[in-house]
C-alpha cells in the first residue's frame, strides 16, 4: 500500500466541522481501523473547532485540511489564517477541576492524547499544526 494523500477545504462553521471530522474519521478509518479512524476525526474536530471558536476568521475564509495515510501512521496538517496560536503553549488542564472540565478547554489536551505527536508553526501568516497519529 503506498502513501494516500487527501486535501480538503472547509468552511470555519461547527456543523460543517461536525460533518467534516466524521467524514475524515471514516476516510482513516478504512485504511487503518475504527480506533485510528476515530482518533482522526477527534483530533480534527477538537483543532478546527477552536480555530472556529477563537481564530477569528473572517466567513469567506477557509481551514485546509492535509490527509496524509501512510503505512503505519496518519498525518492529519492543519493550516489557517486567523491570529497567531501556539497550542503547545497551552497548559495541561487540571483533571480534578470538574467546573474547568464542563466548561470546555479540553481540545487542546486531547489532540495530544490521542496522536503520537504534535507540531506547530507559524509561516506567512498561517498557523500550521501538524499532527501524528
Amino acid at each position: 500500500m503506498g502513501e494516500k494523500n487527501y486535501r480538503f477545504m472547509v468552511k470555519p462553521d461547527l456543523g460543517r466541522i461536525d460533518a467534516f471530522s466524521a467524514k475524515v474519521s471514516d476516510i482513516v478509518r478504512k485504511s487503518m481501523g475504527n480506533e485510528t479512524g476515530f482518533r482522526a476525526g477527534l483530533i480534527v474536530i477538537e483543532a478546527c473547532s477552536n480555530i472556529v471558536k477563537h481564530g477569528e476568521l473572517g466567513e469567506d475564509e477557509l481551514i485546509s485540511v492535509y490527509l496524509t495515510i501512510g503505512e503505519d501512521r496518519v498525518t492529519i496538517t492543519i493550516e489557517d489564517t486567523s491570529k497567531k496560536f501556539n497550542p503547545l503553549d497551552v497548559d495541561e488542564p487540571d483533571l480534578e477541576d470538574l467546573e474547568l472540565l464542563q466548561s470546555g478547554g479540553m481540545g487542546v489536551y486531547l489532540i495530544r492524547r490521542f496522536s503520537r505527536g504534535v507540531d506547530y508553526s507559524y509561516e506567512n501568516g498561517k498557523n500550521i499544526l501538524r499532527i501524528t497519529i
